[in-house]
Formats: structure tokens, C-alpha cells, sequence
């Protein structure tokens, strides 16, 4: 737990929960790992960007609940962070920030704090399930975000790739006589080529 998210978020702990959005997502951004892609300080910023996600989701949590923390002593409470579409969109875009860094883990952790189970919720768990490499609950969970939208093109493209990229590592792994093995890079660029896409980009047209 961190002793003072507020300072981490550089917001008073009186600041209303559209400000704390407002500064998460400035300071995501700022420290955002694609920001700094051969900086020698990118280990730095994103040990920062890891404490961001983290007092974001601290301060939430304890709103949530009803209480400050201890924050703000002297004033009394802020109101609870309000239930509803609003607080999911933001954990969503927590849990995709999380998925461009791949920092599967991470993005899992805060989707299981989710009680909306939608099915951007499944695909945004099969994208970081593949990424750690349980494919069995990618696979699952990618055909559960199908079946809910079952018109929706990206969950259906996800679903495919996915389900052709396990066919060809299980072809190439029986012909290299189960020694083949197509790392973590792979699977990685294709996790980012998919949350690319599904910004109405393309990092790599060959997946």
C-alpha cells in the first residue's frame, strides 16, 4: 500500500474524483513506457507509471468504501466514488494502459477487482491471459466476449488470430520434435498489435 497516493497522483485529498481522473490520466500518459523506448530513463518512468496505476487504484478502492484514508485529516469524507459505467471506464482504461506496458499481471489484478463482467471485460482478460501465457483461459475467455458481441469485429479478429497462433506453435512445435518455442517476443507483439487495433491502428500487418 502506499503511505500517500494523493501525493503520488499530485492532488490534494480534497480534490473531487474528476480531478484525480484527470491527473491519472495526465501522469499515465507522461510515463507511459512507449514514451520513453530507448531513454535511459525508462526504467525509472516506469516505476512511476506502475506507482500511478497503483495510487489510482488505492485512492478508488477507498472511496469506494466510503472513507479518505486518513489523507485529509481534519475534513470529513468524500463521497464514494459513484458505481456505474463511468468507474468501469476508467478501470478499463487502468487495465489497458497496464496491457500496452505489458504488464499482464497487473491489468489481471485490477480485472479482477471488476465486478461488470462485459465482454470488453473477457477480451481485456484473454489479451493479458495470452500475454502470461495461460492460453486455456485466453481461449475461454476470448470466445466469451464472442459469444456476448457476437457482431463485434475485434473481439472476433482476436479470437481467430489467437486460435492460429496456437495452431501453428502446436504445427511448428511437432515438426522441430517439441523443441520449438516462439518466446515471449511473439506473443507479446501480437498482444500489442491487437490493443493496437482496436485503437484503429496497426503495429504489425503480418498478424
Amino acid at each position: 500500500m502506499i503511505a500517500n497516493p494523493y501525493k503520488v497522483l499530485e492532488v490534494s485529498p480534497s480534490a473531487t474524483n474528476d480531478e484525480i481522473k484527470r491527473a491519472y490520466r495526465e501522469l499515465s500518459r507522461k510515463y507511459h513506457p512507449d514514451s520513453y523506448v530507448n531513454n535511459p530513463l525508462a526504467g525509472l518512468a516506469e516505476e512511476k507509471f506502475k506507482e500511478v496505476q497503483e495510487a489510482y487504484d488505492q485512492i478508488m478502492k477507498e472511496r469506494e468504501n466510503g472513507h479518505s484514508g486518513g489523507y485529509n485529516s481534519g475534513s470529513t469524507s468524500q463521497t464514494a466514488y459513484n458505481s456505474g459505467s463511468e468507474e468501469d471506464n476508467v478501470h478499463m482504461t487502468s487495465v489497458y494502459n497496464y496491457l500496452a506496458a505489458r504488464r499482464y499481471n497487473e491489468a489481471l489484478n485490477v480485472l479482477s477487482g471488476i465486478s461488470n463482467r462485459s465482454a470488453r471485460w473477457y477480451y481485456y482478460s484473454a489479451v493479458a491471459n495470452a500475454g502470461m501465457g495461460n492460453n486455456l483461459i485466453a481461449s475461454e475467455h476470448a470466445r466469451q466476449a464472442v459469444n456476448m458481441e457476437p457482431t463485434n469485429t475485434e473481439y472476433n479478429n482476436f479470437l481467430n488470430q489467437f486460435q492460429w497462433q496456437n495452431q501453428r506453435y502446436q504445427t511448428n512445435r511437432t515438426n522441430m520434435g517439441g523443441g520449438y518455442n516462439m518466446g515471449n517476443f511473439c506473443c507479446d507483439l501480437w498482444c500489442a498489435d491487437s490493443l493496437c487495433e482496436c485503437m484503429g491502428g496497426d503495429l504489425c500487418s503480418c498478424f
